[in-house]
């Protein structure tokens, strides 16, 4: 764990950017290679971002 912790460290925030668009990138070639991914429900979508959104917001904003 203190491997990943130092190698984290070294990252800037362009680093951090570059990773989230290669994760997009990811998940739209997914949604092209198995189109019947798209046919799910946007509410779902939209619970599942939520959900997993709540443990770093509540690490930001709440706890102190």
């Amino acid at each position: 764990m203190e491997f990943i912790k130092s190698k984290v460290k070294q990252l800037d925030w362009v680093d951090i950017g570059l990773i989230k668009w290669s994760c997009i990138a990811f998940g739209i070639l997914i949604a092209m290679l198995f189109p019947e991914i798209l046919d799910i429900n946007i509410w779902l979508i939209v619970a599942i971002i939520v959900v997993l959104a709540l443990r770093p917001t509540y690490r930001v904003y709440i706890k102190k």
